[in-house]
């Protein structure tokens, strides 16, 4: 199997989303969780260079294991999913995202991932796109623990960088495929 990785940036905002969102007690625990390799790396991350997914998992996870439930998990993943987003779609490019027209976001969307992940597969479907709806769809991440709950944060945050109201995203599991190894984002707005 290829090396399945994921660029500093994403490592480095997740860092500072728990600096931002965390108490200080959650923090503490959190890191205390990570292994002692990632640890050592913290320090030195680079925005454009590539890391093992396990990084980001490791992250993610005790992200969760310090909240008081799974419900707050979920909470906690999507948050740092838009946080990664509005990073991502920073000044500039929130002007871009307000001219760019959704269909062509939406068939455009898929390039993005490899940007950022060595591995998996986003597409989308604009097809619903003039009722206010859209599916995307995640595969290939099988071991990418949360995966679906960071994504549906940056979907709601990038379609909120593009004007959009009350977006809401559910998602769910693939079927036919691993467990965890697929997911369907469903989206709609006003």
């Amino acid at each position: 199997m290829a090396d399945r990785l994921t660029k500093g940036f994403n490592l480095e905002q997740t860092v500072l989303f728990i600096d931002q969102a965390f108490s200080a007690s959650e923090r503490d625990r959190i890191y205390a969780r990570l292994p002692e390799q990632l640890k050592g790396r913290l320090g030195g991350l680079r925005t454009a260079d590539w890391y093992p997914i396990d990084d980001q998992v490791a992250f993610l996870e005790a992200m969760v294991a310090v909240v008081s439930g799974p419900e707050e998990g979920e909470r906690r993943t999507r948050a740092l999913g838009r946080f990664i987003s509005d990073a991502a779609t920073g000044t500039f490019m929130r002007l871009v995202l307000k001219v760019l027209t959704p269909n062509i976001f939406l068939r455009k969307a898929g390039s993005i991932w490899p940007r950022m992940f060595s591995f998996g597969i986003f597409e989308s479907d604009p097809s619903g796109f003039g009722d206010k709806r859209a599916v995307m769809i995640l595969r290939d991440v099988g071991g990418f623990a949360h995966v679906a709950g960071v994504s549906a944060g940056w979907i709601e945050g990038v379609f909120g960088a593009m004007g959009f109201n009350d977006v809401r995203v559910r998602y769910g599991l693939l079927p036919d495929v691993e467990p965890g190894s697929g997911w369907r984002f469903d989206i709609d707005w006003t």
